[in-house]
């Protein structure tokens, strides 16, 4: 139709500094009417509201296993993020909303609420995941290790699309599917119809999302496209206005 608007995907590494200089650029350069941010509308009021939310402030705005599970994930994040010697703190989604803040632009949230995406990971898990975990590893041959050292070794700012990481994505699919379904496939699927639907509604937009969403959302953009009649017609998107001031926001 002559009158949807174009998307203009941004695969980033949350944490990067190349990434978030490479989500800055872009917003400039394309001057969209609507940034859209991997995240769902609790998290973006509450990481305003909260520049670094501790267990109380996450356990006044999310059930309690969520906010334990919550707060879990947000440390080994963390963790991981230092030991690549990177800062937890600054994330590509922050650039995004503040470049979107600069500029007078909506904030378009298009990831599905987090305490629906970790009921239904824990609803996958039991206590046999870690074993199967384990015996998956030990089948698998030396090819998908050696894919494992190829991509850490890979320096973060030359990742620019999902096909850099999509090793790294398989290789989560075959040690731990149940994990991808739900944290990679599951969440795809939602950002897809959600850009789909700004989208038929003429929004121009640049979306900022993790490189391993690249190729899933690219996949799935490109089939409701050509199969509009998939598309569900009752997909809504939040939309806020940042403020110029913007707290610093982690990404889980």
């Amino acid at each position: 139709m002559s009158d949807h608007g174009t998307i203009t995907l941004v695969p980033s590494v949350h944490f990067s500094p190349t990434h978030r200089r490479r989500v800055r650029n872009t917003i400039r350069e394309a001057a969209p009417d609507l940034v859209a941010v991997e995240l769902d509308e609790s998290r973006f009021e509450r990481l305003e509201r909260v520049a670094d939310p501790d267990l109380d402030d996450l356990f006044r705005d999310l059930s309690p296993p969520t906010a334990v599970a919550y707060a879990t994930l947000r440390a080994i994040q963390r963790t991981v993020v230092r030991l690549y010697g990177l800062d937890p703190e600054q994330t590509d989604m922050e650039a995004a909303i503040e470049t979107a803040a600069e500029r007078d632009t909506d904030v378009a949230l298009i990831d599905d609420p987090i305490d629906e995406t970790l009921a239904a990971l824990s609803s996958r898990l039991g206590p046999m995941t870690i074993p199967k975990t384990m015996l998956r590893m030990q089948s698998m041959g030396p090819e998908a290790y050696a894919d494992q050292v190829e991509l850490l070794a890979t320096p973060f700012e030359e990742i620019s699309s999902g096909d850099d990481v999509q090793p790294a994505i398989d290789h989560l699919r075959r040690v731990v599917p149940d994990v991808a379904t739900v944290m990679i496939d599951r969440r795809d699927r939602s950002m897809a119809a959600r850009l789909h639907a700004l989208c038929r509604d003429g929004h121009d937009v640049v979306a900022v999302i993790g490189a391993g969403h690249h190729n899933g959302v690219r996949r799935r953009l490109d089939d409701l496209e050509a199969n509009d009649e998939n598309r569900d017609p009752t997909v809504t998107v939040p939309i806020r206005s940042p403020e110029r001031t913007v707290t610093r926001i982690p990404i889980d």
